[in-house]
């Protein structure tokens, strides 16, 4: 008796483990047995759902701007926290606006597409009524006026020479013989749904308005740092408290005073700030409200123990292996 093979892949029928490791795309080739040359946080090729936990490269610095992702040169923030550059928020809101115009445009089509197939279907009800009562008049019955409208939806009609009545086949029913024709193929209606006409922030969901967005001042850790500078530095070395002189980072959250826009530690804005509820940084010190403490929006560290452990879990639905 020879001796059995005890390598991945040579059993008649695929088992449990080997159906999880190919669900992985490339990376099934280490789990399988072979060598592993792909990038461990690459996927070409799998099925099934796919589930993977952020690290911290997946977050966003806490003074980058929530659509280009980069550290911002005009901060300006949203009286929900989100922090955006002021020139690409205008740009962002500007081609949302053509955008809104554009579908706008094309469900006022939709519409007025769809009032004419009602008109028609109103039209084509009121000639059958009147069909149906010439019908009455001439002495027809019901049954015979059914089988001259068959005859009249299946294609022309024509007298042959014994009297019979022969019917022009026009190709009608060609498209269900040839379903695999992607001419033929049907095709669902589209319904596009009313556009909201509002540009949101994308978000918070809520909307952009420009006269309610607040100049953030972040406090260099370095006064004699550059724009150049600041973009290959870390997020906590970059920014600091102005009261506290801790670094500012997702690690460290901050709140923006809205009178100053001052971004300072949201410790000292519990400690401190609020004992008084004034704002420190104008002259002179403007009473604040509550509304005018507008905490940043950070995304997290990465880690279970300062994120809440649902946002650092992404999931994509892919189809189903079938064996």
């Amino acid at each position: 008796m020879g001796k059995h093979s005890k390598n991945n892949n040579d059993r008649a029928f695929f088992s449990y483990h080997e159906r999880k490791a190919a669900s992985s795309g490339r990376m099934a080739s280490g789990l399988l047995g072979g060598h592993n040359t792909a990038d461990g946080n690459f996927k070409e090729w799998g099925w099934g759902t796919e589930r993977r936990t952020l690290d911290s490269d997946a977050m966003k610095d806490i003074d980058a701007c929530s659509l280009s992702l980069q550290p911002c040169v005009d901060p300006v923030v949203t009286p929900q926290g989100v922090l955006y550059d002021k020139g690409v928020l205008i740009e962002y809101i500007l081609q949302r606006k053509k955008d809104l115009e554009r579908e706008t445009a094309a469900w006022e089509a939709q519409q007025a597409a769809a009032a004419g197939e009602a008109a028609d279907e109103a039209a084509a009800a009121q000639q059958a009524r009147v069909d149906e009562f010439l019908a009455q008049q001439e002495g027809l019955s019901q049954s015979d006026l059914r089988a001259r409208g068959a005859l009249a939806s299946r294609g022309a009609v024509s007298m042959g020479a014994n009297g019979r009545v022969l019917v022009a086949d026009k190709g009608v029913h060609a498209a269900d013989m040839n379903f695999w024709v992607p001419s033929a193929t049907p095709q669902a209606a589209v319904v596009l749904q009313k556009p909201d006409g509002v540009v949101r922030c994308p978000i918070s969901g809520q909307p952009l308005r420009l006269k309610q967005l607040v100049s953030v001042k972040f406090t260099l850790a370095d006064e004699g740092r550059s724009a150049g500078d600041l973009v290959g530095m870390q997020a906590k070395e970059r920014y600091i408290c102005p009261l506290t002189k801790k670094p500012l980072s997702n690690i460290y959250p901050a709140t923006v005073l809205r009178p100053s826009g001052m971004v300072v530690s949201s410790a000292c804005v519990k400690d401190i700030i609020k004992k008084d509820m004034l704002d420190p940084f104008t002259d002179p010190p403007t009473k604040l409200k509550e509304k005018d403490l507008i905490p940043l929006r950070v995304e997290g560290t990465g880690f279970a123990a300062k994120t809440d452990e649902k946002h650092l879990k992404v999931t994509i639905a892919k189809p189903a292996g079938h064996f």
